[in-house]
């Protein structure tokens, strides 16, 4: 049982181990995974974010390019609508990019474009209709509800925009970075192309700005200016990509100039009616920095993309170490499991069995070999050398009983001869005879030779392990019979003999003739090594579920240092080397006891005087 719970535990902590790996391996997987799965989201959410700054241009396009085309062109029609089919497309384009997109409320926003969309489309007309008069008399503020709804749009798209660069700044900090110095960009276009719209018609006309016009002017001047400002601290950082320095400087550069050169002409502005510069030229000098601006958006969304690809990279690469990792927790537990069992559970069960026969004292069986050199074979070397060892020790120890016993039975009738002759001789020498005293040391020699026979046959039987056939007795009925027969020798003695016990039965599955010879020899010996006028109470009781007989004395007892002494054969107390006895008689008691699986305990009686054995039988 115990060598089973020492596999079963080593096999258990195999599996706790190998369930500790797995559990580690997998959720460094599943954390791997997670990691993969938000760099896919990241990944998927800049493109669309690149999707909406992309609709957005094309959309904001339309009005430089229509405004341009409305006064220079005879016919701008077929410009007008390639600039719509373009915003048409990137609009649709973006709105399923949202579709798609996994960020919070992403179907309003996709709704708010679509509306911004149809109010755009819907003023289209006003555009159209403005393209079918002259070119002398067409009036650019006639689409002005139509260049206000194209800002809706823009402003729309932007806002969807910022919802997704929000979702990117927890998600990653420095793409989210990329996604705010794109719109800071974006901001810097539009507010310097709006101030270009917006005067447009003043410079074809030399008109100087109203009240609400210079309003808007240096309020769009300020935004722009502001945002210049944030791309200044962006440079002060660290890590800032070369090529990000370089457009942000040229675009600066590029915008001061074409602004100077705007405020140049705005001073040109008499009212005379008459063009401060040419359409085309006016077109150019609004248009010239738009690019370079762009650039800084472009290079920043190809940041994004790059940095998005590099952590979907980084995560794949980990998620793939933590398969290998997991795969090989997998297998190496397999093998695990396998080697366990070939190296461990078979062996072991192999010297389980062989502990459970020689613990049965069978020792004919030989213990199979483990078939492996290690420590469990060793093991089975061992037990076999210990079963042969065993076994030889058994032979012996039956050809010992069997002396003994052959021994103290052929003396046994030449001591009852002796015996015999003695009893004759007492009837013819008269008491007075002096050769009557030697007589009787020749009874008592004789008395004592005969108990030593008795105790050496009662212990050959013992040792022989001859356990007799087993019945369910009554041991109260058993025990008393046992005491009564040690009545005699009581009284002689001048000893109270008690039997004490609860008058019901007491059925144990035992023999019963062991069971009388270890309370016969317990009762001797508290008989024989009491003093005189004292007691001997014989007990039956039942503890813990046990039958429990114990015989007490009130002698000398025996001293605890000794407790453990007294079982060994033939040894004998030094107080009691001129007693009657053979120091057999615990010896017997502690070998029958052990051939009927019963427990024997010592200790001292009540009131702390004599002693008290007590033997408990299942």
């Amino acid at each position: 049982m115990f060598k089973a719970s020492i596999t079963k535990f080593l096999i258990a902590s195999l599996a706790i181990l190998m369930t500790g790996l797995f559990v580690a391996a997998l959720i460094l997987a599943v954390q791997a995974w997670s990691n993969y799965a938000l760099a896919g989201r990241i990944a998927r959410l800049t493109s669309t974010d690149e999707t909406l700054f992309d609709a957005l241009v094309t959309v904001r396009a339309q009005i430089p390019k229509n405004s341009t085309a409305l006064i220079a062109q005879d016919d701008p029609r077929p410009v007008i609508g390639a600039t719509y089919r373009d915003a048409s497309r990137k609009v649709t384009t973006a709105l399923e990019a949202l579709q798609g997109a996994d960020f919070a409320d992403r179907l309003q926003y996709a709704t708010a474009i679509q509306t911004a969309w149809q109010k755009m489309a819907a003023l289209q007309f006003t555009v159209a209709a403005l393209a079918g008069h002259v070119r002398a008399e067409r009036n650019l503020h006639a689409i002005d509800d139509w260049r206000e709804a194209v800002d809706g749009l823009v402003d729309t798209l932007n806002t969807g925009s910022a919802a997704i660069g929000n979702t990117l700044r927890i998600g990653d900090p420095m793409i989210a970075e990329m996604v705010q110095i794109r719109r800071t960009a974006w901001t810097i276009r539009d507010r310097y192309g709006r101030q270009c719209s917006m005067l447009r018609p003043n410079a074809d006309r030399s008109l100087p700005m109203d009240a609400m016009q210079l309003e808007t002017w240096h309020g769009n001047r300020a935004i722009y200016t502001t945002a210049w400002d944030t791309l200044d601290e962006f440079l002060l950082r660290r890590g800032v990509s070369t090529a990000m320095r370089e457009r942000i400087d040229i675009a600066h550069k590029e915008t001061k100039q074409a602004q100077a050169e705007v405020d140049a002409i705005l001073h040109r502005f008499d009212g005379s009616g008459k063009p401060a510069v040419a359409s085309d030229e006016w077109t150019a000098l609004c248009d010239g920095p738009f690019d370079s601006i762009l650039a800084i958006a472009q290079q920043a969304q190809v940041e994004a993309n790059r940095h998005a690809g590099a952590i979907r990279a980084a995560s794949f690469r980990m998620l793939l170490v933590a398969g290998v990792d997991l795969t090989s927790v997998i297998a190496f537990a397999a093998f695990a499991v396998v080697n366990v069992r070939r190296r461990l559970a078979r062996p072991m069960k192999i010297l389980i069995g062989a502990v459970a026969r020689l613990s049965r004292r069978e020792f004919d069986e030989a213990v199979p070999s483990t078939g492996s050199p290690d420590e469990l074979g060793s093991m089975a070397q061992a037990l076999e050398t210990l079963r042969v060892s065993a076994l030889e020790a058994e032979r012996l120890q039956q050809a010992m009983s069997r002396f003994t016993a052959d021994a103290s039975h052929q003396m046994r009738t030449p001591l009852s001869v002796l015996q015999t002759h003695i009893a004759v001789l007492g009837d013819l020498i008269p008491a007075n005879d002096s050769a009557c005293s030697s007589l009787q040391d020749i009874q008592e020699a004789a008395d004592r030779l005969q108990h030593l026979l008795i105790q050496l046959l009662q212990l050959a039987r013992a040792d022989g392990g001859q356990s007799l056939d087993q019945a369910t007795i009554d041991l109260r009925e058993v025990i008393q019979e046992t005491a009564a027969k040690h009545a005699v020798q009581a009284l002689q003695a001048s000893i109270d003999l008690r039997f004490e016990a609860e008058p019901r039965p007491y059925p144990t599955q035992t023999n019963p003739i062991m069971v009388n010879e270890i309370v016969a020899n317990l009762i001797d010996n508290a008989i024989r090594y009491n003093n005189a006028g004292g007691t001997v109470v014989i007990g039956l009781y039942d503890d813990n579920g046990r039958h429990s007989v114990a015989v007490e004395d009130d002698g000398p007892g025996i001293p605890e240092a000794e407790h453990e002494k007294v079982f060994t054969r033939f040894y004998r107390l030094d107080r009691d080397q001129s007693r009657v006895g053979s120091g057999l008689g615990l010896s017997i008691v502690q070998s029958l006891a052990a051939t009927l699986n019963a427990e024997i305990t010592m200790s001292t009686g009540a009131n702390n005087r004599g002693l008290r054995v007590r033997v408990s039988f299942i």
